[in-house]
């Protein structure tokens, strides 16, 4: 046993040995590397196993019972003793199960073994149980072997192993379920560690472990789920991809087996710990409470998409995992059928389900309608959360219809997101009318100061969800919404859900326009602007809504912008006298930028505006830009319209962008008159960028030159490398010539047969 000590502030190895003679224990104690004490332990019995189980604590078995012993306060404390006739506590637990060790005992040997996370493992007969280490039970149940273990527990992590008369056995540590037997008659000995040895008298075998995700993939192929998710809980993430989302697949998996086996309360309660979508719940019960689910395929084959590129998963035949009326699994077990009785016990729990989830969505669209950022930041999830409301409701609606009416009115009575038709048609079957559910009383309903319908935004909820087949009514009763509150009330139209996209765009335009001008704008932006509608049509119709807006507000600005219009159309609906700067916009947009910088200088006088209209042309094509600094040039010093030329704008755009303007054209457009010290700056930095480039040609010259040289050497260090194969040559894995064979080098420069190497690299339980 071996444990660091501090004595003074320096470290001090310590190593203990324990050895058993007859009677007694002794314990031998070395300090660093000099041999400290010996003691002599006097033991009441013959010890028959031992094991350290902490620095100073050995676990002793003896023919009858066990014990622990304190090699330091020389302490020995009987594990199993009675402590009273009225015996509770882990005590209590823990002569129960020691009492169940002792039925129908032959004297057999007693095993002790320490395993992880504190534990020991005691064993006699043919049961093990777990205790801590200070000797109270961990567990309520323990290992019940097959038969009774001849020699030893072996620890492998997550495996406890057992020589049993005619085979090992394999069991898991936390679930205790027996993961497979290894028929070795002759086994006698095994070692405890991570390379697990069994031994005969005359041979040794090495027992190698599957990969992990090999052995959950068996799992899940022979519907031993329960099995895979403990097996999958016990190992680092570090061990198998994607652990996380794997074990909730498993989990997934694991529900629907339980849910086919009739196991309805287990099967509803892990669904509901995983939040699954109440759409692949639903889905598993009949028409009468999935109805539109119920006609849409099921899922061909769950573990082929939940494991898909798994080998052990890939290569076998697909399977399916609906359920059928009768028969069984590939599991052995049988498949209850939903019906009678067992429909309603399911029906019952999908109640608890249902409940929780409406509980947990309610909480998630009062979050997104109460949060200050906007409609726009959670539009996507909110639609989910909408969609999932809705499939909830009218299944709990659909549940409560089947096991009690009552249920049925304070569902109704609260804001719900029913789907309209579905239990309108259930309701009227049964005449149970709402005013909730009737079309008619939607206006009246929304009016109203009180009750649960009050406001708009059911009204909206109402109108969003009734589709393209309804859509007149959409319009009917949309009108008093955006009239009463116009920012929410565009929700109706603009909101991110499958039936808001379906309708009708050039009726929904119309419909706006005839409410308000600005409503149509904000429904062309979420069109153009979201939906990307490249259709020009609205494109036009939407600049046209702009300047419409700008003409009744004096010097007001449009708050979009449009790509896709036509200029040209919109150019004559201009005032020639006004509405300069837009009509700048629409020359650039035909590529008239000459006529669209002479409004900026001449009409506007805002040179500025036209340098940064010039500048932003050469960001985006500097080739094209360079040519607009010179047509602007052209417009200070040739002006059309009898101006005078404007020498000292042109002299300032010259000092500020004159290296990107050809030189040659600048001094045959610049007057004669102008005064050299003028163009000093034009000159500076038209020389500065000249020289740069030249310079700057030179530098990628020199670096093209240094990795031409580096590539080459490269190669001749790659055509350098070689691996001689000659006669002789063998491989050290199989110990045959390599001779004319395929074969792989490793980056030690080891040379092996190929089919060699993808042995070594291969893990798999086998015998060696």
């Amino acid at each position: 046993m071996v444990e660091m000590t501090a004595d003074h502030q320096i470290p001090v190895l310590t190593t203990r040995l324990a050895v058993a003679v007859r009677k007694k224990l002794l314990v031998f104690v070395w300090k660093d590397t000099e041999f400290h004490e010996t003691k002599e332990l006097n033991i009441p019995d013959r010890i028959k196993a031992m094991a350290w189980v902490g620095n100073t604590k050995i676990c002793l078995g003896f023919a009858a019972e066990y014990a622990l012993m304190d090699v330091d306060q020389d302490k020995l404390t009987e594990l199993f003793a009675p402590s009273g006739p009225a015996e509770q506590g882990p005590m209590s637990t823990l002569n129960s199960l020691y009492n169940t060790m002792s039925i129908g005992s032959r004297g057999g040997k007693p095993m002790v073994t320490k395993i992880p996370n504190n534990e020991m493992l005691l064993a006699r007969d043919h049961v093990s149980i777990f205790l801590g280490l200070d000797g109270t039970p961990t567990r309520k149940v323990g290992i019940e072997w097959s038969g009774a273990p001849e020699q030893m527990v072996g620890y492998s992590y997550p495996y406890v192993i057992a020589i049993l008369p005619k085979h090992v056995e394999v069991r898991n540590i936390q679930s205790l379920a027996l993961v497979q037997q290894i028929e070795l008659s002759s086994a006698r000995f095994l070692n405890q560690g991570k390379l697990v040895y069994v031994a005969s008298t005359s041979q040794i075998w090495r027992l190698t472990p599957y990969s992990f995700s090999t052995q959950i993939d068996q799992l899940v192929e022979k519907h031993e789920y329960q099995e895979a998710v403990s097996l999958l809980d016990q190992i680092d993430a570090v061990l198998v991809e994607n652990k996380k989302e794997k074990l909730r697949l498993i989990r997934t998996l694991y529900a629907h087996d339980l849910f086919r086996h009739g196991e309805y309360d287990t099967a509803l309660s892990i669904f509901q710990e995983l939040d699954t979508d109440p759409a692949d719940v639903i889905r598993l019960y009949p028409e009468m409470i999935s109805g539109s689910l119920a006609s849409q395929p099921p899922e061909q084959d769950i573990e082929e998409e939940l494991f898909r590129p798994a080998s052990i998963i890939s290569s076998r035949s697909k399977t399916t995992t609906t359920t059928t009326a009768t028969g069984a699994d590939k599991g052995g077990k049988s498949i209850v059928p939903l019906t009678g009785l067992n429909l309603h016990d399911a029906v019952t729990y999908l109640i608890r389900f249902l409940t929780d989830k409406r509980q947990r969505l309610s909480k998630k669209l009062s979050s997104s309608s109460s949060s200050s950022n906007g409609a726009a930041a959670t539009s996507g999830q909110e639609g989910e959360w909408l969609r999932q409301a809705s499939l909830v409701d009218t299944a709990l609606l659909k549940s409560y219809m089947m096991t009690n009416d009552a249920l049925v009115g304070p569902l109704l009575r609260v804001q719900n997101h029913c789907d309209v038709q579905e239990c309108e048609t259930i309701l009227s079957d049964k005449k149970q009318h709402t005013l909730g559910l009737s079309k008619n009383m939607v206006y009246r309903l929304g009016q109203q100061t009180e009750g649960p319908l009050r406001g708009v935004l059911p009204t909206i909820r109402y109108l969003q969800r009734l589709g393209l087949d309804q859509f007149d009514l959409v319009l009917q009763y949309s009108r008093w919404v955006l009239e009463k509150d116009p920012v929410h009330g565009m929700d109706i139209f603009i909101d991110d859900l499958a039936e808001v996209e379906t309708f009708p765009r050039d009726k929904v335009l119309r419909h706006l326009e005839s409410i308000s001008g600005d409503l149509a704008i904000q429904y062309l932006e979420y069109i153009i602007h979201e939906l990307r509608d490249t259709s020009p049509d609205f494109h036009n119709r939407l600049a046209i809504a702009y300047l419409d807006k700008i003409m009744s507000i004096a010097h007001g600005e449009a708050t979009g912008k449009s790509t896709h219009y036509r200029a040209e159309k919109i150019l004559f609906r201009l005032p020639m006298d006004d509405l300069f700067e837009e009509r700048a916009i629409l020359l650039s947009r035909i590529g008239q930028h000459d006529q669209a910088l002479d409004i900026y200088v001449y009409k506007l006088k805002n040179y500025t505006m036209a340098e940064e209209y010039c500048t932003k042309v050469y960001q985006e094509d500097p080739d094209k830009g360079e040519k607009m600094y010179l047509t602007l040039l052209r417009v200070y010093l040739q002006p059309r319209h009898h101006e005078k030329p404007l020498l000292e704008p042109a002299l300032d755009l010259l000092a500020h962008h004159g290296s990107h303007i050809n030189a040659s054209e600048v001094l045959a457009i610049l007057p004669l008159a102008t005064k050299l010290h003028g163009l000093f700056p034009f000159f500076e930095k038209y020389i500065r960028a000249t020289n740069k480039e030249s310079h700057m040609d030179v530098v990628v010259k020199n670096l093209l030159k240094a990795e031409q040289i580096q590539v080459e050497e490269q190669l001749m260090y790659y055509q350098s490398r070689a691996v001689k194969i000659t006669e002789d040559r063998m491989c050290p894995q199989c110990n045959k010539r390599i001779g004319n064979s395929v074969f792989a080098v490793f980056p030690s420069g080891v040379v092996v047969h190929y089919s060699c190497k993808e042995k070594i690299e291969q893990t798999q339980w086998k015998l060696m």
